[in-house]
């Protein structure tokens, strides 16, 4: 690094250090500099690490990372450990793996915001052109870990799931599989949720382009303040059904309803209220007045987009326009699979982390979260933190070049 710019680069010494790889450990030695910014803040960089473009994630490589991150969306922390340090030879712990994801986590959280203010400011123009734009939207609620579950004072919190398509593609007999689907996920509040969720959908899609967006959803409150006004909001037939089937328990009533919710939206209302107006029991007249008024709520999309007088244009060559309602697989397969079931639960930080990890995985684009890890950089503020903790860990620190043992890795303080 003898071309370096010696008044902004100053020699702090030789460090060694042992990256872990999927074809064993590597031990280098790389020289690590100081660097003075024009406004007197000062850092540490190993130059060796940029020059050779080598990215780590603490003490593990990129290319081990991403057999973590595949790992982790099937298998839990210990597994997935287990597995890895199995199949390349290297000893990793639920712990090691567990570090790995939150650092990753935190730059997909990074890069979400930042993709967020870029929409913000209308820098964010998608290339893929179409014509109909379908949405769905829902949420799953996973439990919480003590610490976040006393602090919150709920044992489960929800986290919202946001997919967009541009129509269905037939992939077999009876089997259609949706066309360029992007999906987003996390723990956010319904207006956060909402922004990265179009600004995704515009680094996807040009909107312009877009004559009609379509939303399928189960009518929560948090959804129907991500909708645009010009968006043809439909009820998801599922949870449509599902409330009739929960909320009517007279057999013959409950087929009633669901035959006559196919056509006649406001004959429906005309039965509800006979129907309440039979009955003699409180819980089965409180069940129906619900159903009433979560139909009441949701009375423009009580009938599928096709039945709204939409007047969409043709699908592109090889695409259909179908009928949606994929959303619950969707919960399933994204989010509840891998983070409900199995007496799982998880602190926010670490579930937002995987949530959005999940979601990558879904859009088909599980790469970028070890594809845009940053070089190895040190704040000056945190390198006496680590040094201190490398004090305590050690009866006294090495000597080497100008006297500092510097940290190995610049992200293990994120």
């Amino acid at each position: 690094m003898e071309g370096r710019d010696k008044k902004k680069y100053r020699n702090k010494g030789a460090r060694q250090t042992t990256v872990k790889t999927v074809y064993g450990e590597v031990t280098y030695q790389r020289t690590v500099y100081e660097v003075t910014e024009e406004d007197g803040t000062r850092h540490f960089v190993y130059l060796l690490d940029e020059t050779l473009d080598l990215d780590h994630v603490g003490l593990i490589s990129t290319n081990l990372a991403e057999l973590l991150v595949k790992g982790i969306t099937e298998l839990s922390y210990r597994e997935c450990a287990r597995q890895v340090s199995e199949m390349t030879g290297q000893t990793i712990s639920a712990m090691g793996v567990w570090n790995v994801i939150q650092v990753l986590g935190e730059k997909v959280c990074e890069d979400e915001a930042e993709l967020t203010e870029a929409y913000k400011k209308g820098h964010v123009k998608g290339k893929r052109e179409v014509p109909v734009l379908f949405e769905e939207a829902d949420g799953v609620y996973i439990k919480l870990q003590g610490k976040d579950r006393k602090k919150e004072k709920q044992d489960k919190a929800e986290i919202k799931i946001g997919i967009a398509y541009d129509g269905w593609r037939k992939a077999g007999p009876d089997r259609y599989v949706l066309e360029n689907k992007v999906v987003v996920a996390g723990f956010s509040k319904a207006k956060e949720f909402q922004e990265y969720r179009e600004a995704v959908i515009a680094q996807e899609f040009d909107l312009d382009e877009v004559s009609q967006r379509i939303l399928n959803a189960d009518g929560a409150s948090w959804i129907k303040k991500v909708k645009d006004k010009s968006t043809c909001f439909q009820l998801d037939p599922f949870h449509r059904n599902k409330a009739v089937k929960e909320k009517i328990h007279e057999p013959a009533a409950r087929d009633a309803v669901l035959e006559l919710i196919k056509e006649e939206i406001e004959e429906v209302f005309r039965y509800l209220e006979l129907y309440r107006n039979s009955l003699s029991d409180e819980t089965e007249i409180e069940d129906v007045e619900d159903l009433i008024r979560y139909y009441k709520n949701n009375r423009g999309g009580l009938v599928p987009y096709q039945s709204q007088n939409l007047k969409l244009p043709e699908p592109p060559e090889g695409l259909e326009y179908r009928n949606m309602g994929t959303m619950e697989n969707h919960v399933w397969s994204v989010i509840a699979k891998r983070m409900k079931h199995g007496h799982r639960s998880w602190s926010r930080r670490g579930g937002n982390h995987l949530a959005k990890i999940l979601a990558k995985k879904c859009s088909g684009k599980l790469y970028e979260v070890t594809e845009r890890l940053r070089r190895p950089i040190f704040e000056e503020e945190k390198v006496e933190e680590i040094y201190g903790e490398i004090l305590m860990s050690a009866k006294a620190p090495k000597k080497d070049g100008k006297g500092y043992e510097y940290p190995a890795l610049g992200h293990i303080v994120g």
